[in-house]
């Protein structure tokens, strides 16, 4: 056959929905697509910068991106129990968010002193009203969206005495149902209600339930879990501070020894996190073998034998510029950096390339630089 009537025959079936070509799925979702990540904004109520210009540069970097979502990693707002401190989120990042749709997850600055409320309520509009705008009319199908789809009824005071009853199932014995789900293509997203590092309210039932059906479905390549306090990173201390209490340092107890089995089990892809403020990656097999390296390698294979554990943490909170922690995590280290920055994730089938971009100046006069790629591949 010609190329002309060829060219002619595939306009046509394009034009009559039969034909994908080569970015399309047979359901018309994207074949290829691209998400970001970033966290630890921490804006103050009555500045959007407070001195970092790097605040308001994170989302022009983003823009460019030209992602077609954007996950948080938390600590949205400094002070989450302002009144209107959501509002003034949203303000402050009006233009990226009427262009692209954006999954938050809560840090310990949006849970602290009752703020837990206020982010619930911006949750709920962020998830079903501002994403909806910003992605058309097509979002709702687009986007396989789960929150709030557990009726358990769980304590929601840290005194109830419930919470004792419930802690088999929920760390810290109370949850605010701010956790949710969400399927895009062949990936599945999971947003952990985590308040700090002690305190994990995401119930296990819950979590197990989603990653089980997100291992169980062909249609599946990749599961994404994204939640504030880091289960791995070489910034947090492994050995328990009070010798007497065994378990309690900071990556340990509660939230790697009740999520970890679940993520390895389920074959999570990727983890990501913030609260610490700058980039991170560690690469944790499951059988625990060291896996440090300088230079770290540039491809992984995608095996579902190791969960990927990323720190994107820089979004404009002050950096962390302390020294090392060179405790278990550092055996898993790959790389690091601090300095704000934007972690962009290509899906390509079943692949993923992951690049992370440096971020400098104001949002007027900015610049942007990889300083990290590495490709999961099958």
């Amino acid at each position: 056959m010609g190329s002309m009537h060829w060219a002619v025959i595939t306009f046509l079936l394009i034009g009559l929905g039969l034909f994908s070509g080569g970015g399309q799925t047979a359901e018309g979702a994207d074949a290829d697509f691209s998400f970001v990540v970033f966290g630890d904004s921490q804006f103050a109520t009555n500045s959007s910068t407070s001195g970092i210009p790097e605040r308001l540069a994170v989302p022009e970097v983003v823009l460019a991106l030209e992602p077609t979502f954007a996950l948080h990693t938390g600590d949205l707002m400094d002070h989450g129990r302002d009144p209107e401190a959501y509002d003034r989120f949203v303000t402050y990042y009006a233009g990226m968010l009427a262009r692209i749709p954006f999954f938050p997850t809560m840090g310990n600055h949006d849970a602290g002193y009752a703020g837990i409320a206020n982010y619930r309520t911006y949750l709920k509009k962020q998830l079903w009203e501002i994403n909806a705008e910003a992605f058309g009319t097509t979002y709702q199908e687009r986007f396989s969206l789960f929150h709030e789809d557990d009726k358990t009824d769980y304590p929601q005071r840290f005194d109830d005495p419930r919470c004792r009853a419930f802690r088999d199932r929920v760390p810290s014995g109370a949850s605010f149902k701010t956790f949710y789900a969400f399927r895009f293509a062949n990936a599945y997203f999971i947003s952990c209600e985590q308040g700090t590092r002690w305190w994990a309210n995401t119930p296990t039932p819950w979590l197990e339930r989603h990653l089980k059906k997100a291992h169980e479905d062909p249609g599946i390549d990749h599961i994404v879990v994204f939640l504030h306090h880091p289960l791995y990173s070489t910034t947090m201390r492994e050995n328990p501070p009070d010798p007497a209490k065994p378990g309690s340092g900071e990556c340990i107890a509660p939230v790697r020894r009740q999520f970890e089995p679940l993520f390895r089990q389920y074959d999570v892809t990727l983890a990501f996190s913030g609260h610490a403020h700058l980039y991170d990656h560690c690469y944790v097999p499951d059988d625990d073998h060291e896996t440090r390296a300088d230079p770290p390698p540039k491809r992984y294979p995608h095996d579902g034998r190791a969960v990927h554990y990323i720190v994107a943490g820089g979004g404009g909170g002050p950096l962390n510029r302390g020294g090392w922690a060179k405790e278990r995590s550092y055996r898993f280290f790959q790389k690091r950096i601090c300095a704000y920055n934007v972690v962009q994730v290509e899906v390509v089938g079943k692949a993923l390339t992951v690049t992370v971009h440096t971020v400098k100046g104001s949002a007027e006069k900015h610049t942007s630089a990889v300083f990290d790629r590495f490709v999961l591949e099958p």
